[in-house]
Formats: C-alpha cells, sequence, structure tokens
C-alpha cells in the first residue's frame, strides 16, 4: 500500500499539530546551541503513529537543490486514520463530477510533497484590524477532531481538506512553488491553479512573477528576483537585485525593526549571515514600491516591506556558474 501523504504532524515538544513549515519557524526560533529536533506523531490521534519531520532543521537553498521539507511515515497509519483517507481522495483515477482539467491539475499536485492550493496573503489592514493571524501561530484552523467521509459527503475532495491545504504562510506557499517548478513537466507546472482570497482561482504561475516581468503583480501576489546583500545594519539589511528596471537599480530595504518583531527574523538572519553565498533569491509579496535619488544622482527603486511575513529568502552556494544566469534562469520557460 502507497505510504500516506502528511501534511500536518503533532508536535510533542510544542503540543499541537502543525505543517512542517511551522516546524522550521519554530526550530529557528530556538537559540543555536539549544536547539533540538522535534519528536512527531500522526494529527490523527485516533492514529498517533511515529512520524518523521526531514529538512525543516535545515535552511532551504534555491534552485534544483532545493529540497522540500515534508513529513515521513516510517511505520504503519492505524485504518481509519485521516491520512489515509487524504492518500486515498488524491490517488483517485477521476474523482465523481471532475473535469479533465481538475483531474490533470490533482495528478500534478499529488507529485509534490506538500499540497496548498489556497493562499490567503496577510494585509497590513488586516493588522491594524485586528483580523490578522500571528504568523507564529498555526496557519490553519485545526477542529478538534480529525476529518471523516461521512461528515462531509456533500462536499468535494478538495473542500473537505481545505483546513491542511489552505495557507497564510509565504514560506509554505513558495516552497511548494520551488517544488512544483523543480519536479513538474512544463504542462504539469502550468495546470497548477491557486485559490487566493479576493482574487479567486489563479493560475499558480501569474501569482509568483519575476520581477523581470514588473514591479507590481497584477494579483498584488508574488514578485521575486535573484540578487546580493549590500549591508547590514544591526539586524536590519539592504539588498540589491541583479536586474534592474528602465535602467535604474532596484533594492529592498528591510530595517532592524521589522526584523526584531516576528519569530521568522530568525531564520531570515540565519539565511542572510550564511557564509560563501553566490547570490540569493528574494521572494516578495505585494512590496510598496517608490523612488530616490542617490548621492550620484542616479534614480533608485526602492521595494519595502512592513511585515516579515512579505518576504521569503532562498540562497545558492558559490560554484563555477555565473552569478547573474543561475538567478535569472532557474525556473525557466515554466516561469514566462
Amino acid at each position: 500500500m502507497k505510504k500516506p501523504k502528511v501534511l500536518f504532524a503533532y508536535c510533542h515538544e510544542l503540543e499541537r499539530s502543525i505543517s512542517i513549515d511551522e516546524a522550521r519557524l519554530e526550530y529557528f526560533a530556538k537559540d543555536p546551541n539549544e536547539r533540538k529536533r522535534f519528536a512527531f506523531s500522526c494529527s490523527d490521534r485516533k492514529c498517533g503513529v511515529l512520524i518523521s519531520g526531514v529538512n525543516y532543521h535545515v535552511m532551504a537553498e534555491d534552485g534544483v537543490k532545493f529540497k522540500a521539507a515534508h513529513y515521513r511515515s516510517p511505520h504503519p497509519h492505524m485504518p481509519g486514520c485521516e491520512w489515509l483517507q487524504f492518500t486515498e481522495d488524491i490517488e483517485l483515477e477521476q474523482s465523481a463530477n471532475e473535469s479533465n482539467e481538475e483531474q490533470a491539475e490533482r495528478k500534478a499536485r499529488k507529485k509534490l510533497r506538500d499540497l496548498v492550493n489556497h493562499f490567503t496573503p496577510w494585509s497590513d489592514a488586516e493588522e491594524k484590524s485586528g483580523d490578522a493571524d500571528d504568523r507564529a501561530k498555526l496557519s490553519t484552523n485545526l477542529p478538534n477532531s480529525p476529518v471523516r467521509h461521512e461528515d462531509q459527503s456533500n462536499k468535494k475532495n478538495q473542500d473537505r481538506w481545505q483546513r491542511y491545504t489552505k495557507t497564510n504562510q509565504l514560506q509554505r506557499l513558495i516552497d511548494t512553488w520551488q517544488e512544483a517548478k523543480v519536479k513538474l513537466s512544463y504542462d504539469e507546472f502550468k495546470s497548477l491553479k491557486l485559490h487566493v482570497t479576493n482574487h479567486g482561482k489563479v493560475p499558480f504561475y501569474h501569482y509568483i512573477t519575476h520581477i523581470r516581468s514588473g514591479l507590481t503583480n497584477r494579483y498584488d501576489g508574488v514578485i521575486y528576483g535573484g540578487g546580493v546583500l549590500k549591508k547590514r545594519y544591526g539586524r536590519g539589511f539592504l539588498f540589491q537585485f541583479f536586474d534592474k528596471h528602465d535602467d535604474q537599480t532596484i533594492h529592498l530595504y528591510v530595517s532592524k525593526e521589522i526584523m526584531g518583531s516576528g519569530r521568522f527574523g530568525h531564520y531570515v538572519d540565519e539565511v542572510l549571515n550564511t557564509e560563501n553565498v553566490k547570490y540569493f533569491q528574494v521572494f516578495l509579496l505585494n512590496p510598496c514600491v517608490s523612488k530616490r535619488e542617490n548621492a550620484q544622482g542616479n534614480t533608485v527603486i526602492n521595494l519595502d516591506i512592513s511585515d516579515l511575513r512579505q518576504l521569503v529568502v532562498y540562497y545558492e552556494l558559490k560554484t563555477n556558474t555565473s552569478v547573474e544566469s543561475k538567478a535569472e534562469g532557474n525556473c525557466g520557460d515554466k516561469c514566462a
């Protein structure tokens, strides 16, 4: 029998069920001298078998060296476990009332370690109103008891499991995108859709676009590009992208106050402090765009964020490959 795909596991140290992305956040939030691997078991407490966490204790590299953090099941799950049911649903040859397009997307998604099909982006307006979720808290509202087939018989499978496949964590979303562009074929990658709050269902590759395509995203989504760390200001930093816009240099400045405002800053710090780095790949969720004149009289474009929930950073170590060509081209035609 095929091993079940597990998206959430119960962490004994934290005493709650978490995604593998949150496991990484919590691991790197600890002092380096106090870090120990977490103990996990099945989030379905009627099952409770041992679960292994993989790659959450290492920082994510960019490009072909990217390895998705994920959960692994070294032991059989108990009959009736929700993850056996989840795996059965995504492995169906064709679900009832499922179109050929939906079937192709589902078959592509099941090749990935994680399954994210609904994203609720962080926004400053929600933060000020008190509606936004805490970045350090669980990104999915998990009920006390696992989902059972008979409880959800009138819903489609994707709705039944939405509490696990919906996230507000940008890192989890980008990790899924990174793995998809490495592992899936061109057509499979293009088949992926993402339901974005306030925008509906959009092509995944349209929600995450390279900075060469513009400084803004049509869905208030994610722009990304490679570049270098220019300077640290305490915990703050200045980043310069390789690409220019209208022949103008593009910078990202993140203040020490923003870096110190959340637990995610510990992880970003460690990525930026990595030695022998060839380049960093930076993903920004709907940044503000402004311009200024530098000391030489040249116009510089500034990208600004107000919260670390708008930022994801990957790195690649130095090789003999050209820095610029690698950082700009690692997603190939899939990102067009």
